[in-house]
């Protein structure tokens, strides 16, 4: 069930209940700085993390600067998807295929530049650098509007922003837009961050407001009809959208409304995968909607560009099911599929 910042902030933390977690799970949590739902008649979510809402207090000035003369003097402000290669084979071949943007704004002694950003058709992956006059710690946050999508009826994302020398950090963000029809072959953007923040005694409030369109990535669509049945939930792999940066396997799962009464959160992902040939592959959630209570959810998985000598990947999906609120979950293990590579 989708929350507001006030259920966020009233959260009892102390009660929630611990589960014992996979190293891949564990890394992916760590990768995961907040996650957040923006838009109108936003459908029933899920979600694994988020952030409270924070407000913060200061003096805000802006300055736009061109990008050559800003990326000249500082230049860790390039190939931002590459600090990011020995953690995520998702993002090697990132820079070859993205839109270049170079927009900067400064404000309260925070630059901020927008590198690249890339649009597989499923999801937007954007590559961007901060330099701020004081340290923000070594993972800081982004308070307020995240990342607008014109045209999309429901969005979910998250963020990574990491340091990487004295007050200096790249980041990547990924949102999922949700269309009434067909994804557009070009996207609008808006992003205006509120602040950045460690915690809530420090926090830089200012004003940043970047526009900008991204092309959608040339792929092919492959229709797959895979199902699996365990445990009242019945998942669905409908088809697979290739292109040369990535694959995006779509997927829908439902459940048996008894079940949701005992169990009111239910969600199907998959954190493993690997083709024929013992490839294996970063799986990256793309979020999950609902339009009949959490009955029935529409899902997607996005991974690196499969081997072209793949004929085949197999993944094992898991079942989370929820009391919500950390009032208790239970995990399992879905029988094995395989989804043919054509």
């Amino acid at each position: 069930m989708t929350k507001s910042y006030k259920d966020w902030l009233s959260l009892d933390i102390e009660n929630i209940e611990p589960l014992e977690m996979s190293s891949q799970q564990k890394d992916k949590l760590k990768q995961r700085v907040f996650k957040q739902t923006v838009k109108k008649r936003v459908p029933k979510w899920v979600r694994h993390l988020s952030a409270a809402a924070i407000i913060g207090i200061g003096t805000v000035t802006t300055v736009t600067t061109a990008f050559p003369t800003l990326a000249s003097q500082i230049p860790f402000m390039k190939n931002i998807a590459s600090y990011f290669n020995n953690k995520d084979t998702m993002f090697e071949n990132f820079d070859s295929y993205a839109t270049e943007i170079g927009q900067v704004q400064t404000s309260n002694g925070i630059s901020m530049m927008i590198e690249n950003a890339v649009f597989d058709g499923t999801s937007l992956t954007i590559s961007f650098a901060l330099e701020s006059d004081t340290d923000l710690g070594s993972h800081p946050f982004i308070q307020g509007n995240f990342i607008d999508i014109k045209g999309s009826e429901a969005m979910g994302g998250g963020s990574r922003l990491e340091k990487i020398s004295d007050n200096k950090y790249v980041g990547l963000a990924n949102v999922t837009p949700y269309f009434d029809k067909e994804a557009p072959e070009e996207v609008e953007v808006s992003w205006t961050p509120q602040a950045f923040y460690v915690n809530t005694d420090k926090i830089v409030k200012g004003d940043w407001a970047f526009h900008f369109k991204v092309s959608k990535l040339a792929g092919e669509l492959q229709l797959i009809n895979e199902t699996v049945t365990n445990y009242d939930v019945t998942a669905r792999f409908t088809s697979l959208e290739k292109n040369e940066m990535s694959t995006i396997i779509h997927y829908e799962y439902e459940m048996d409304p008894e079940l949701l009464k005992k169990w009111p959160e239910v969600t199907v992902q998959f954190d493993e995968l690997q083709d024929n040939a013992g490839n294996k592959y970063t799986v990256h959630g793309n979020g999950a909607r609902s339009l009949d209570n959490g009955i029935s959810y529409k899902s997607s998985a996005t991974i690196q560009a499969i081997h072209s000598s793949a004929k085949s990947i197999t993944f094992v999906p898991v079942v989370y099911f929820s009391l919500g609120s950390g009032k208790g979950m239970e995990i399992k293990e879905m029988d094995p599929v395989t989804l043919p590579i054509k």
